[in-house]
């Protein structure tokens, strides 16, 4: 009786495409109606392989004359013959394959575990994100405070948040088959929350250390808070190749802060130095020790001997040659 076999058919990205079993110890592969297995790869030669048994039981697949070749995952040069061992991939064209015995062994069951729905944890990250946006206006109030001020910070936010949630749906329906719009709604969510956390942390901290690095580079915060919900939302489309997703992101995250930090510095350059707190702090928040006067006025003198000096030197270049003439 001929050995059962299952020809297992992988697309690029090494996913089950389909999976075929063969009763016979010989069969062909190729885009032609006549072969055991058709392919539908623009890439494949029309009868492009044999699979048949040697005398010693093992499987051989070989290259019957096709342009392309036939090749072993991860070699570039073709082969004309090649012994299908468990686990070997072939590839022709861009169709991989894979031999499975009927004897061989698989992975134990893996237990049944109903996963929790993102949707509690989502909408109370979302109420989190409104309530502190709430907060973050009634804290910047100046005058009478009016509704239509908060609920147009409020609606614009959602609407970012929801707009930013439908479209990694729409790429997940599209790439993965299913939407996860619960899930996406819960990252996208957390990562706002984040820096909606940090924002505020960071300007108490600049005020009351006087650290005033964490809100002079509040932006890279935001760039990495960004860089990590987009990692988030491609580990939730899929774990594949995440090393490779996490090396994009951080190039991207990378370039961000870059591009920022030559502007900063040329807006710098131009106008000075931006102002640090956006607003004022009551003076008990301040936790590091204020300095001496004595030291406050004598930074002012040798400011003021630093201008002196600039404003006694001759300007150089369109005087200097107008005395010429």
């Amino acid at each position: 009786m001929d050995e059962v076999i299952w020809i297992e058919l992988l697309s690029r990205h090494r996913e089950h495409v389909v999976r075929q079993r063969v009763g016979a110890d010989m069969f062909t592969l190729g885009r032609a109606w006549d072969n055991d297995i058709v392919l539908d790869d623009a890439h494949v030669a029309a009868h492009h392989l044999r699979i048949a048994r040697d005398a010693d039981g093992r499987w051989i697949a070989e290259d019957l004359g096709s342009i392309n070749g036939l090749h072993v995952e991860g070699e570039r040069r073709a082969q004309t013959r090649i012994v299908l061992a468990p686990g070997t991939i072939v590839r022709m064209g861009h169709t991989q394959l894979r031999l499975h015995r009927g004897s061989d062994t698989v992975a134990p069951e893996l237990p049944l575990r109903h996963a929790r729905s993102p949707w509690p944890a989502a909408l109370a990250c979302c109420a989190l994100v409104l309530a502190l946006a709430v907060l973050e206006l009634w804290l910047g109030e100046t005058g009478e405070p009016k509704l239509v001020r908060y609920l147009t910070g409020v609606l614009a936010l959602a609407a970012v948040a929801l707009l930013w949630t439908s479209a990694w749906a729409a790429i997940s329906r599209l790439f993965a088959g299913h939407a996860r719009f619960g899930t996406h709604l819960l990252i996208a969510s957390a990562g706002l929350l984040a820096y909606s956390l940090y924002d505020p942390l960071g300007e108490f901290g600049a005020f009351a250390l006087s650290w005033t690095a964490l809100a002079r580079y509040a932006y890279v915060s935001a760039w990495i808070a960004l860089g990590a919900t987009c990692f988030a939302h491609l580990c939730a489309l899929s774990r594949k190749r995440l090393p490779l997703k996490a090396i994009a992101v951080a190039a991207l995250v990378a370039l961000g802060i870059g591009t920022q930090s030559l502007k900063l510095s040329e807006w710098r350059a131009n106008y000075g130095q931006p102002a640090m707190l956006q607003r004022l702090a009551p003076p008990w928040l301040r936790i590091a020790r204020a300095e001496e006067p004595g030291v406050f006025f004598a930074g002012s003198r040798d400011l003021q001997a630093g201008i002196d000096t600039a404003r006694a030197d001759e300007p150089a270049g369109d005087d200097a040659g107008s005395d010429d003439d």
